[in-house]
């Protein structure tokens, strides 16, 4: 669907979009390209859904508080007014650079995003959307350079794996007490370090686990970092260190875990790497500290 009186494709009543493949195309002007409307009861099946250039999708006047497609894919809108989008019932993995925001039809705020099947979703753009994120299955990828690739509101990690290397505005709560793991692990997707950027608070709960990704060489590393303004872990949550070594390293070495942009400490270590343990990586010994960097760090050291 393209052109300058930007066709558009409804989904009414108890209609099903299945599993097709839906695009809506870029127009040459904005408002000009195509619309994907899911209306009344509609559902979204299994749909692979495109959007490109002024192409937009939107759910916003739906009757139920969510709509769920197969994927999403493309960099033009998805518009969710209040309404929850839930993406990753196909379970392909796709890109997204798009924006996702509030309003559409409806105008209203409120708007918010699930992700759901084994696939991995990458949100590469700044959206703008207010109602929080979940990772309910599957991986989150965040990658945006600039805005918070999950909107203004939280993001709670249920299930599944949240990484990447992008910014996020609200808070961020990894695992459920008692629930399904749940995992953070910045490079996950591609294995490459990377720096992941939490505006808000970050929060491990039980059954929950931070991956750390590292590669060293004598005095130099590359390493996976986490920023976060505020950090809590709860009891029963782990550590998982994941590193290549090249010989051996230079004591005093120090790999940067956790920055805490805060003023006050950490609360709570994780349950297999309390303050001071000695972790062996090749013949190494890497030393906790959670009063690492500035004073409230979580930082591994090379030590004898």
């Amino acid at each position: 669907m393209a052109g300058a009186l930007g066709a558009s494709v409804h989904f009414h009543f108890s209609s099903s979009a299945a599993n097709a493949n839906l695009s809506a195309n870029s127009g040459s002007v904005e408002g000009g390209g195509g619309t994907i409307l899911f209306e009344n009861g509609s559902f979204g099946g299994t749909a692979r859904v495109q959007l490109y250039g002024f192409g937009n999708m939107d759910i916003s006047t739906h009757d139920a508080g969510s709509v769920t497609i197969g994927s999403l894919e493309g960099d033009g809108k998805a518009l969710l007014g209040a309404r929850n989008l839930t993406i990753g019932s196909n379970n392909l993995s796709t890109v997204f650079s798009g924006a996702i925001q509030d309003g559409g039809l409806s105008g209203e705020p409120g708007g918010s995003i699930s992700k759901t099947g084994l696939g991995t979703v990458t949100l590469d753009g700044a959206n703008s959307y207010t109602g929080g994120t979940t990772v309910e299955d599957g991986t989150l990828v965040v990658s945006n350079s600039a805005g918070s690739g999950t909107g203004t509101g939280p993001v709670q990690v249920d299930s599944g794996t949240l990484g990447g290397s992008g910014i996020i505005a609200g808070g961020v709560t990894v695992g459920t007490a008692g629930g399904p793991a749940a995992f953070l692990a910045p490079a996950h997707a591609t294995n490459k370090q990377a720096t992941l950027t939490i505006q808000g608070a970050l929060t491990f709960n039980s059954v929950s686990t931070y991956t750390y990704t590292f590669k060293a060489k004598k005095k130099l590393s590359k390493a996976d970092k986490v920023i976060a303004n505020g950090v809590t872990i709860n009891s029963g949550a782990n550590f998982v260190l994941s590193g290549i070594t090249q010989g051996r390293l230079t004591q005093g070495l120090v790999l940067t875990v956790i920055r805490n942009t805060a003023q006050t400490p950490i609360v709570g270590t994780f349950s297999n790497l309390p303050d001071g343990a000695i972790m062996n990586v090749n013949g190494n010994n890497l030393q906790a500290s959670y009063e690492g960097g500035d004073g409230n760090d979580l930082t591994l050291t090379v030590v004898p």
